[in-house]
């Protein structure tokens, strides 16, 4: 082998070696960047379920109000039918 085709030989194993180490670094950013993707929706997802199970008392008292709204309504709106 002539000197020049050493020469390229080297070259594109530096470039070879490079390319690795960014395509190691890429491989080892992209699972970590998965692991904290998959701990981001547990805690939205929890999250969404603990406000939940700490509104539900309060959804049901708003519940409870509004059902007893609606019936009072409805008894004076049908007392106040002309003919009653």
């Amino acid at each position: 082998m002539d000197e020049e085709v050493k020469q390229l030989l080297r070259e594109d194993l530096g470039i070879a070696k490079e390319n690795n180490k960014l395509l190691t670094k890429l491989v080892w950013h992209q699972k970590w960047s998965s692991w904290f993707n998959v701990i981001k929706w547990i805690i939205v997802v929890g999250s969404a379920i603990g406000a939940l199970y700490y509104l539900q008392p309060v959804m049901e008292n708003l519940l409870n109000t509004y059902s007893e709204f609606l019936g009072t309504f409805s008894e004076t709106s049908i007392r106040a039918l002309p003919g009653q």
